[in-house]
């Protein structure tokens, strides 16, 4: 692993909405500098399970001229999104590595048990960590939103973050009431699909304390904003929560 500076300080929930940069492809995190990713997030995301093959040749020389700005590391499971089918050892393995880098991790709640380890190891080192939900086909019932971001609450999370994807103007706000809802622990909510680039805004003004684009110019989330243009929308808004 090539030796790097310690991750920037970095205080979450922030009093204001973030934008998280994901990247979708290598090209875009070599291309990418400190000073680009100023302009488009507040966050950048590298999702372990699309490089890994990278990771584990390059370790984290792939991202080491980035670390002086906040990194989120993901290491996502095949059943709620990721391309390749990583096994829990695999993932925790992934994200142990990369944690020195780590401002923050995410591990979805279905996984919690799976992936305890290397929860556990951020907690001790101060690195926060989202508990995630994903729902590519619908929006689930508002109880089981409630009933994910109560387990999310109970393991220590520091967010509960929700993607699913919207079919109807209804699904919309049905989202948007749950953002608003309190439930004892910061929500970043999102929608998927066609909706997702309105659902991603109103979200934000309902509360959303992480908002989700892409960098460079392969998305990571159907019907995804690019960061910048996120970003640059959320400026016009104004809260109503």
């Amino acid at each position: 692993m090539t030796k790097c500076m310690p991750r920037p300080l970095f205080t979450f929930p922030s009093p204001r909405s973030l934008v998280v940069g994901s990247f979708g492809d290598v090209d875009s995190i070599s291309s990418a500098t400190v000073g680009s990713l100023a302009g488009e997030c507040d966050i950048a995301e590298i999702r372990l399970d699309l490089f890994y093959s990278e990771f584990f040749e390059k370790g984290n020389a792939l991202w080491s001229h980035l670390v002086s700005f906040p990194l989120l590391f993901t290491a996502r499971c095949h059943t709620e999104g990721s391309p390749v089918d990583l096994d829990s050892k695999t993932r925790s393995e992934l994200l142990r590595m990369a944690l020195p880098d780590a401002s923050l991790i995410d591990a979805e709640v279905a996984n919690i048990a799976e992936l305890g380890g290397v929860i556990h190891e951020a907690r001790s080192a101060g690195v926060p960590w989202i508990a995630s939900f994903h729902d590519f086909e619908k929006l689930p019932s508002i109880e089981v939103l409630v009933e994910n971001a109560a387990l999310a609450k109970e393991a220590g999370a520091a967010a509960f973050k929700a993607a699913a994807k919207l079919h109807t103007m209804d699904d919309l706000t049905a989202l948007a009431h749950f953002q608003m809802s309190e439930r004892g622990i910061p929500l970043a909510t999102m929608g998927m699909g066609v909706l997702a680039p309105v659902s991603r805004l109103l979200c934000v003004q309902a509360g959303s304390v992480l908002n989700y684009g892409y960098i460079g110019e392969t998305p990571t989330a159907p019907g995804q904003w690019s960061a910048r243009q996120l970003r640059e929308n959320i400026l016009s808004l104004k809260p109503f929560k």
